[in-house]
């Protein structure tokens, strides 16, 4: 999961710089923008946040064209490589920002490129320029790439020739959002980030290509057809509560998941708690469909990221430093704390112990989804059955390994009415994509 931005007009490095700072959620390992000055593109970024990754004392207000990127790494080596990619085309340089992952990239790499493949982002930039060199422009190399990739992927990418591109995969699984207003054309993950800095928003269809030319667009296909499966767990999860997906607002449809989770509970408790940020609008709307005060328990540093995202070897320690404790209300009170999701039960199993320890009578932990059982290889960060807590346990297992008197998840139809679209759930149901399902079969083990 990572986020993606571009914009063609006047200071394009800069606006984009903004748009990542809407995207940060996305995103904590690195940051880089790339724009295009004279005939080649730049690259300025590194490790850390947005601000840290990036001077933006740097940026030039000259150039009209860019992309930037920050990245969560779903593939590829944790925090030694950002994005965008640099690729050169027959002395066309093209900068390359991906969010999403690549199923068949292995294979693609050594039936088209005849090479060994190093990591999906690497190939699906240098499958661009490939076809690039073929083709001679940026939708037509994005189309030719699209024929033969296959996972879930949102792309933004420049040329040196003052192109701009942006595509979603057929199914649509990742986000993205695009705006030509007043002569600019911007493009990020998330509808909130463009609202943010004032744009009229539209959403990039799934199997649509946005293809501009010294600022002339058009909304093109991209080739293959399949039936729409976005991302559930951009609902749970990953967006922004303010942002609109596939014509869903994220917040809307978080307050719906937590008032169906209410209504399969009767369990006598005295308060609601969200886990923050991302329960807060699932105990929203879990509190108001039983009729209970919803009280934040846990303080969370607003400076500390999210856990999820973090790699491997911090999460742990980003979560035994990430919340404190409101005792006054906590102390001898059952409470319901209510969290978008459970994928490892780390965080669910320490918040348990805090809780206990400052006083709390009872806790009952309430999950927004289902239980996470099958790993997703679509953009997703939970690669491995091994790291499932819900993978071959049942829910009395799972209770007593996160110490909670009662545990209770949300069921698979409640989670998709709540949405109120069709919508990829393999991570609950192991039931991927069409046109990925075939090279998934690894993962379901």
């Amino acid at each position: 999961m990572c986020g993606i931005a571009g914009f063609w007009g006047r200071g394009a490095p800069r606006v984009v710089y903004e748009l990542l700072l809407e995207l940060q959620h996305r995103g904590h390992e690195g940051a880089g923008i790339a724009y295009k000055t004279g005939s080649s593109i730049v690259l300025e970024g590194g490790s850390g946040l947005v601000y840290e990754a990036i001077d933006s004392h740097r940026l030039p207000s000259a150039p009209v064209l860019a992309v930037g990127h920050v990245r969560y790494s779903t593939s590829g080596p944790y925090g030694s490589v950002i994005q965008p990619l640099i690729v050169s085309a027959d002395g066309v340089d093209i900068a390359v920002a991906f969010n999403g992952n690549i199923v068949n990239y292995v294979d693609a790499a050594r039936e088209v490129l005849g090479v060994e493949a190093g990591w999906d982002a690497e190939v699906l930039a240098r499958l661009i320029a490939h076809y690039y060199t073929e083709e001679g422009s940026l939708a037509d190399a994005m189309r030719r790439t699209a024929e033969v990739i296959r996972g879930s992927y949102a792309i933004v990418a420049i040329s040196s020739r003052g192109e701009l591109l942006a595509a979603r995969d057929p199914h649509g699984i990742r986000p993205a959002a695009y705006a030509i207003t007043d002569g600019v054309v911007a493009v990020a993950s998330e509808t909130a980030a463009l609202e943010a800095l004032g744009y009229e928003w539209r959403e990039l269809r799934r199997g649509q290509i946005l293809y501009c030319q010294e600022g002339h667009c058009s909304l093109e296909p991209l080739g293959q057809e399949a039936e729409p499966r976005p991302c559930v767990f951009e609902y749970v999860y990953f967006s922004r509560p303010d942002s609109v997906f596939e014509g869903v607002e994220v917040y809307r449809a978080r307050v719906e998941m937590g008032r169906r989770l209410a209504r399969l509970d009767d369990t006598p408790v005295d308060v609601v708690a969200p886990v923050p940020d991302s329960g807060r609008a699932a105990a929203t709307g879990y509190a108001l469909e039983r009729g209970l005060p919803l009280v934040e328990v846990l303080y969370p540093s607003r400076f500390r990221g999210r856990a999820f995202i973090m790699p491997p070897g911090a999460r742990g320690d980003r979560i035994r430093v990430k919340y404190g404790l409101l005792r006054s209300a906590i102390r001898g009170r059952r409470i319901a704390l209510v969290d978008d999701s459970i994928v490892r039960g780390s965080t669910a199993a320490r918040l348990s112990r805090l809780l206990r320890e400052a006083g709390a009578r009872e806790v009952h932990m309430r999950s927004a989804s289902p239980p996470v059982v099958c790993p997703c290889p679509l953009g997703i960060d939970f690669p491995s059955p091994s790291e499932l807590v819900a993978r071959g346990r049942s829910v009395e297992e799972i209770r007593e390994l996160l110490g909670v008197d009662t545990l209770l998840y949300n069921t698979l139809e409640n989670l998709v009415a709540a949405v109120g679209r069709p919508v990829c759930t393999a991570c609950f149901s192991c039931r991927y994509p069409r046109l990925v399902e075939k090279y998934v079969g690894l993962f379901k083990r």
